[in-house]
C-alpha cells in the first residue's frame, strides 16, 4: 500500500512540474517578443548559416499567444500545433492535480504512432522545403 501511495506522489509531482514549466513556456511567450530580443541564439544557424529545424518557433509562439493564428503559421509551420498541444496537456495536467484522477484517453496506439510518424516527416519535409527556399 506504501508503495503504491508513493508512486501516485511521484505521478502527481511529474504531472506538477510538468503543468509549471508548460505555464512557464505559454507565459514567456505572451511577454516576450523574439523580434526585440534573442534569449537563446540559433547555434545551428551561426554555425551552417541556415535555419534548424525549430527556427520560427519562438516567433510563431509569440504571435499565437496574441491569437494571430494565420500570421502564427508564417513563423513556423509547427507552431501552433505545437502550442495547442501544450494548452490541451497544461489542461489536462491541472485537471488531473485538482481532481486526483488520471484522465486516460484511449486510442489505438498503431494511430497513435502513425500520428506521431506523420508528425515528424511533415516536420522534416517542411524544414528541408525552408532550407531549399533559403539557397
Amino acid at each position: 500500500m506504501n508503495r503504491l501511495k508513493t508512486s501516485f506522489s511521484n505521478l502527481i509531482l511529474n504531472k506538477a512540474f510538468g503543468a509549471s514549466i508548460i505555464l512557464i513556456i505559454l507565459i514567456v511567450s505572451i511577454f516576450w517578443n523574439p523580434e526585440k530580443g534573442n534569449l537563446v541564439p540559433c547555434f545551428f544557424r551561426e554555425i551552417t548559416g541556415h535555419s534548424c529545424p525549430s527556427c520560427g518557433l519562438s516567433r510563431s509562439f509569440f504571435v499565437m499567444s496574441h491569437l494571430h493564428i494565420l500570421e502564427s503559421f508564417k513563423f513556423h509551420l509547427m507552431g501552433p500545433i505545437i502550442y495547442f498541444g501544450m494548452l490541451l496537456l497544461f489542461l489536462k495536467f491541472s485537471i488531473e492535480l485538482v481532481t486526483k484522477k488520471e484522465i486516460q484517453i484511449k486510442f489505438n496506439p498503431l494511430i497513435g504512432r502513425i500520428f506521431i510518424g506523420l508528425f515528424i516527416c511533415l516536420w522534416v519535409a517542411y524544414w528541408i522545403f525552408k532550407l531549399i527556399n533559403e539557397s
